[in-house]
């Protein structure tokens, strides 16, 4: 590939990428490690990030930079550094014929891990389309969303989501100059990233940086995608070895967490929940959260339910979905204890959304009710977990996806909004299950559809008859059409009626990609829909 080809300047200073080869044979040049804002180190630690310095030197971009600093569940290692703050850009030519549409990616992680690097996000098989792909790190767990209650500090939180809005603005301000087109743009992201693709959907101060979004696997109204403030400043630092009190002022503890290494950091942010925060399904203390004060990007200033009524997102089109059994999941998390909790009567009762507000009669009614749905004719065991996964799909994923997707045809006015459903099931290429749940565990997890759009370091070149290939293929075609055109019908779908989701749902259909291939269904978690939309008769959206 030619030199000239691989050296871009960007409006900060210029950038050198690399050439490279996709799994199935094509060519394209890969730029990483493009700084998009300023390192947040010493005061600027825990701060909204700032854009970058200007640099005049030929900066190298061919090797992948360091994620942001978090605890790695596949290495079980702190990894990370903080000068993180960068992004990358896949293509296969800088100089298009035409603008190219951009795919600006937001990983997942529960807001405390993640990375945009190739061993888990490969752009081998979106990069066959014509498309420009951008991955970027942004700040997780406490150096991300730590938040401040005092103005004073300049430290309102959601750095991390405001992370990704920077990087989205360089998007803006420099894809032209890698052949995207800057009014083309999809965001997309899975679990806590499609959370934060809600959330910049809704938030003022993402306005017009993207044109159409796809949510995957996550929502803001998902419990665990939003923080209460409890403190957690003061607590963090003395379970690091603050001597003040919690009841102290927070500035102390601030100035103790500024000068704190991000390993101990990383290594004790977790270790902050008691029984009612793990009662109310929260995954950890610092994610995003209702800001305490209007600051210059302000991005959650209200209850993500009240902010969706008159998002500006209601005026673009939509796909959202996830995988048939999100639940599985848990099971790594409850294994120790999941004998006892599968044999414990408040296994049902305990799961009815704990921040409604209910009387004991009315959660013990919906509890047995939780009961005759997941477990008719049966009690839960080891032996039985089918009931146990789906209650945790519906509970964690399904409902708060279904919530979105009824809030999108109530104020979605013209905007379009298309449901998918992953249900792939492959003994050897759902990575996620294999590798992060269990390798003899069936059924599609949560994070298994990744593999089938990114290839990663267990990917291998895979023969076209295979289901696995067909499915990779369906993925890629209806993500990138959708993308392209705001509609994800495709080749992949010809001679199917895959429709909007209608002003009058429920019911609504979905796309269901199985190994079978692809077919037009209503949801078939519809039915199990119906008993969580009863619990919210209360607390409705509309």
């Amino acid at each position: 590939m030619a030199s000239s080809e691989l050296i871009v300047n960007t409006g900060c200073g210029p950038v050198k990428g690399a050439s490279r080869t996709a799994l199935y044979g094509t060519e394209y040049v890969s730029f990483q490690g493009i700084p998009y804002a300023k390192p947040p180190v010493g005061e600027l630690r825990f701060k909204d990030p700032c854009p970058p310095e200007n640099w005049t030197d030929l900066l190298d971009c061919t090797r992948q930079s360091d994620p942001c600093y978090h605890f790695d569940r596949r290495t079980n290692a702190i990894v990370g550094s903080e000068d993180s703050l960068k992004l990358n850009v896949f293509t296969k030519t800088i100089k298009p014929s035409k603008p190219l549409p951009v795919m600006v990616y937001i990983y997942g992680g529960g807001f405390v891990e993640g990375t945009s690097g190739t061993e888990l996000y490969g752009p081998d098989y979106l990069i066959e389309k014509d498309i420009v792909l951008v991955t970027l790190n942004y700040r997780v767990g406490a150096l991300g969303f730590l938040c401040c209650q005092s103005p004073a500090a300049g430290i309102p939180g959601n750095a991390g989501l405001k992370d990704q809005r920077l990087a989205l603005i360089w998007v803006r301000d420099n894809i032209a100059l890698f052949g995207g087109d800057p009014n083309a743009v999809t965001l997309f992201g899975h679990s806590a990233g499609g959370a934060s693709v809600q959330y910049h959907t809704i938030a003022e101060a993402s306005k017009n940086l993207f044109h159409r979004a796809i949510i995957m696997s996550g929502s803001t109204m998902c419990s665990w995608a939003l923080a209460p403030q409890r403190n957690w400043i003061q607590k963090l630092a003395k379970t690091i070895g603050w001597q003040g009190e919690v009841e102290d002022e927070e500035e102390a503890a601030l100035q103790f967490l500024r000068t704190a290494s991000p390993e101990s950091i990383v290594d004790n942010q977790e270790k902050l929940f008691g029984p009612q925060e793990i009662q109310e399904g929260l995954l950890t203390p610092f994610a995003p959260t209702i800001e305490p004060y209007e600051s210059d990007v302000c991005f959650i200033p209200r209850s993500p339910l009240e902010m969706s009524r008159t998002a500006w997102g209601n005026t673009i089109d939509v796909m959202i979905g996830g995988t048939s059994e999100e639940g599985l999941i848990l099971l790594p998390k409850v294994k120790p204890k999941l004998p006892a909790m599968l044999q414990d009567p408040r296994l049902f009762i305990g799961n009815v959304p704990y921040h409604l507000k209910l009387s004991l009669e009315e959660r013990m009614a919906f509890g047995e009710q939780l009961k005759q749905l997941y477990y008719p004719d049966s009690t839960p065991s080891l032996d039985n977990l089918d009931g146990f996964v789906n209650m945790a799909s519906d509970r964690i994923f399904w409902h708060d996806l279904h919530r979105t997707i009824l809030a999108r045809a109530n104020y979605a006015e013209s905007a379009k909004t298309f449901v998918y459903r992953f249900c792939v099931d492959s003994p050897f290429f759902n990575h996620y299950r294999i590798h992060m749940v269990d390798p003899q565990a069936r059924g599609t997890s949560h994070a298994d559809e990744i593999s089938y759009l990114f290839s990663n370091i267990f990917a291998k070149p895979l023969e076209p008859d295979t289901f696995e290939y067909r499915a990779i293929h369906y993925m890629v075609d209806i993500f990138t059409n959708f993308a392209a055109n705001g509609d994800p019908n495709c080749a992949s779908t010809a001679n199917l009626s895959w429709t909007r989701v209608p002003k009058t749902a429920p019911p609504y259909n979905c796309l269901n990609i199985s190994n079978a291939g692809v077919e037009v269904v209503e949801l078939p978690e519809a039915k199990r829909l119906q008993l969580w939309d009863s619990f919210y008769v209360n607390d409705s959206l509309f």
